[in-house]
């Protein structure tokens, strides 16, 4: 059977696809839909442009301030992100073995060293980390529709909450799932642990958090979402950029699997840098991997999940080619 791709059909007063009949001529029932359920890293924006450059701030501000090679800090660094599985946990410093030789004095340790760390990686996150083009408006769009918009990340509680409050995005959710957040250590600068304790660091939008063995491509975050939600596998459209993580969830839950290709265009360049200063592990779960398996309904930018949301209508395409989001023909076309 080969490749299929769709095509919006043409636009009546309301969306086909959120109407109980076919348009005419569809001997298929379109179903309604009631959410979208999004991934979050390289689906609504750029992980890797963010993320490599603001580690390698942070590891040459503590070059700086340690004297240390560089090779023994990014290791050092590396261990602990393994340890939690997120590049982004925000007390590696501490909990790796550079901390070690000053941990008699956190407060000079804290203000010589973790404070430059900590504004190196800030600044770095400040200018590199964005939502792809309209993704905002397009999250404001799907809700305008009554449609819910529900998270689904295999990042930890903190730091999907802390992106999506600093890309302003988690007042667009209506649920934000995620694996288990880490906790505070013992060494952390008073501030930080005032700021936790009052809930400064968490995001406007309800948080579930899931248990480790939710990774996807388990299938228990999504089911969770549907029985939270009161939701059949077929009233969801599922957005991911990961074809071998994201898609088999979306098929095995019955719902609309879209794939997000845009967020696999990683250059080679980037992605070397990564595997430098990125515990592999982590690597694996935000990055997908270069690989020639292809799903059947793709998208170029997170904007064209309105189209499929106007009635996505499957046809027959040539074999081998992924699909491609294609505006409905206009009557009368020469």
């Amino acid at each position: 059977m080969g490749t299929k791709r769709w095509v919006t059909p043409h636009r009546t007063a309301e969306p086909a696809s959120l109407v109980a009949a076919a348009p005419p001529g569809y001997d298929v029932r379109v179903p309604k839909l009631r959410a979208v359920v999004t991934d979050l890293d390289n689906t609504l924006y750029p992980w890797v442009d963010y993320i490599v450059p603001s580690l390698e701030a942070m590891v040459g501000s503590l070059e700086a301030t340690t004297g240390l090679p560089r090779v023994r800090i990014v290791q050092s660094l590396k261990a602990v992100y393994s340890k939690y599985e997120s590049n982004e946990y925000p007390f590696a410093i501490q909990e790796s073995e550079i901390f070690r030789p000053y941990e008699a004095d956190f407060d000079s340790f804290n203000a010589l060293v973790l404070e430059p760390a900590r504004r190196a990686f800030k600044a770095s996150r400040e200018r590199y980390l964005r939502p792809y083009p309209g993704v905002r408006e397009t999250l404001d769009r799907i809700r305008d529709r009554d449609l819910k918009v529900i998270g689904l990340t295999d990042a930890p509680r903190n730091a999907a909450e802390l992106r999506l409050k600093h890309l302003k995005l988690d007042g667009h959710f209506d649920a934000l799932y995620t694996l288990p957040g880490y906790p505070v250590p013992d060494h952390v600068d008073p501030e930080i642990r005032r700021r936790e304790a009052e809930g400064y660091y968490r995001s406007r939008t309800p948080v579930v958090e899931l248990s480790h063995d939710a990774e996807k491509p388990s299938t228990a975050g999504l089911r969770r979402i549907l029985a939270d939600f009161g939701l059949d596998g077929p009233e969801v459209v599922y957005v991911g950029d990961n074809v071998k993580k994201d898609m088999p969830v979306a098929r095995a839950c019955g719902a609309l699997g879209v794939w997000a290709e845009y967020g696999t265009f990683v250059s080679a360049e980037y992605r070397e840098r990564l595997a430098v200063i990125s515990a592999k592990s982590v690597t694996l779960r935000h990055v997908a991997e270069e690989t020639p398996t292809r799903w059947p309904l793709s998208i170029s930018s997170f904007v064209q999940i309105l189209e499929v949301l106007d009635g996505a209508r499957w046809i027959g395409a040539r074999r081998g080619l992924a699909a491609r989001p294609q505006r409905a023909a206009r009557r009368g076309r020469r």
